[in-house]
């Protein structure tokens, strides 16, 4: 939040939203990380402008009933990004083991309007059956988010989550964002997330992070989807139009993967692209 506070600076609702919140027990690392990577907060703005750009698309793309599903929600803003378009035909779930009755308070009073198509559920996303219990009663589309998440778990609990959220509807949507590995990763830039991440993983009191490839997700992922994957190249191309801190694929370390099993009925065409 304190990396993404200059791209949310002209949006006046956010902006509150960020006032209200005490972040100073991040400040320390904030300012740590900054000195190994100045512009470090252009991964951080340029991975939540094409979230929410791809949320947004989706949600303008059917006229049925939608879910969206922020995994790991924390702090994220991105409920008020989408207010404007949450309806009952829309809504958010967030999901965190916590803070989120807190979190759900600020809505109510920040956007009285459409808090009531919000919820806030604490609990732990690795227990699959309670995953199922919570999101189960959910028709329509699924749009499940994972952001600055699936770093944390381990590869057989994702896949468990995954394979728990794929009985949930037939029309389903991951968007997953994720650390490379070094090996995916220009050596002149691989200083950056293993000095950062390496401390993360310690102060986190993790044995290790976990990274993906797009070939792993791929595999990861259930019959009937398709998917596409973006780098960080991509995600600054979208936002600014330019390929300036991220010249080319391997001179990022986090990328998005959407993958997307739609209705039969759009079997045939893509989703995003």
């Amino acid at each position: 939040m304190l990396w993404a506070s200059g791209y949310y600076k002209d949006y006046p609702l956010i902006r509150d939203y960020l006032e209200r919140l005490d972040l100073s027990a991040g400040r320390d690392m904030f300012e740590r990380y900054n000195r190994i990577c100045p512009w470090y907060s252009e991964v951080i703005i340029n991975r939540k402008h094409f979230i929410s750009t791809s949320v947004r698309t989706l949600i303008g793309r059917t006229s049925d009933k939608m879910t969206i599903i922020n995994l790991g929600a924390g702090y994220s803003p991105l409920s008020l990004e989408l207010a404007p378009l949450l309806s009952p035909r829309c809504r958010c779930i967030e999901v965190d083991r916590s803070g989120m009755d807190a979190k759900h308070a600020l809505y109510t009073s920040l956007v009285p309007d459409h808090c009531g198509f919000i919820s806030c559920i604490e609990a732990d996303i690795s227990d699959t059956f309670s995953l199922r219990n919570i999101l189960g009663h959910e028709a329509g589309h699924l749009v499940v988010v994972m952001e600055g998440l699936t770093y944390y778990l381990s590869r057989q609990v994702m896949e468990g989550i995954i394979s728990a959220l794929n009985g949930l509807s037939s029309e389903l949507c991951l968007i997953f964002e994720h650390l490379k590995p070094c090996r995916s990763i220009s050596e002149r830039r691989r200083y950056i997330p293993e000095r950062i991440f390496t401390d993360i993983r310690d102060s986190a009191g993790l044995d290790l992070l976990t990274t993906y490839t797009e070939e792993k997700i791929r595999s990861m992922l259930p019959p009937g989807f398709s998917c596409s994957y973006y780098d960080m190249s991509d995600m600054e191309l979208q936002r600014t139009g330019t390929r300036t801190c991220f010249p080319a694929p391997e001179c990022g370390w986090i990328s998005c993967a959407v993958a997307t099993r739609p209705p039969e009925r759009e079997a045939s065409g893509g989703i995003l692209r």
